[in-house]
């Protein structure tokens, strides 16, 4: 039997971090080893216990989760960060992702989104909710982004195009799998050779691409 993955939740609400706890326990596969309500809390708890993932608010008391989401980047840059969150403005968003966070779901959406989004960053992915891709959209449509592949200049396969479109639509490898019906594993190999074609190293650096390409429609893409 494989071992689980460890997941810390950190929310200043016991009635949150209790639903979190229900919904992780979907998934076999995840084991919550801990649990803090506070910031300092919970920086102090996973350099305890070390996880593989943590889910945090950003909203909480003494370091918020933006702040222990960049501690962690410093000091544990192996464990992926989660942002569950009420913000929907773009300023939390990117400031989250500034600061390495690898997901951000909104908390209204979190049980339809929030497993996803652990599978998805364990899977060495990353993963935008719908709406908060959509401000992520609209910051980057007003900035000049290069339309020319960043690495060797090979262009893509039809099909390398339609798994692109569906990555920075925001669906994991595994859904990408169900809907073409591929393996997971030939979705992952071809989705490292969009990222190797492009000369992109992470989703953002995906939809940039799709965005000045017009993969993507920025007027209608994560609305």
């Amino acid at each position: 039997m494989s071992p689980k993955h460890r997941v810390v939740i950190c929310d200043d609400h016991s009635i949150v971090r209790e639903g979190i706890k229900q919904v992780l326990a979907s998934n076999p596969g995840l084991e919550v080893v801990g649990e803090a309500a506070g910031g300092l809390e919970g920086l102090a708890l996973i350099a305890k216990v070390k996880p593989d993932v943590v889910v945090t608010d950003i909203t909480m008391p003494e370091m918020n989760g933006i702040d222990l989401t960049k501690e962690l980047a410093k000091e544990f840059p192996e464990i992926r960060v989660v942002i569950l969150s009420v913000h929907s403005r773009k300023t939390f968003i990117l400031e989250a992702l500034k600061a390495g966070a690898r997901g951000y779901v909104l908390k209204d959406s979190a049980g339809e989104k929030l497993l996803d989004a652990v599978e998805a960053v364990l899977a060495g992915e990353s993963y935008l909710d719908s709406p908060v891709a959509g401000h992520i959209v609209d910051e980057f449509v007003k900035m000049p982004s290069p339309v020319e592949p960043a690495g060797g200049g090979e262009t893509l396969t039809d099909r390398e195009r339609q798994i692109l479109s569906l990555v920075v639509e925001g669906f994991s490898n595994k859904q990408i799998a169900e809907k073409l019906f591929l393996s997971p594993k030939t979705v992952d190999n071809h989705r490292a050779k969009i990222m190797s074609k492009l000369g992109r190293r992470d989703v953002i650096g995906l939809v940039k691409y799709a965005l000045a390409t017009g993969l993507v429609d920025p007027d209608t893409w994560g609305r």
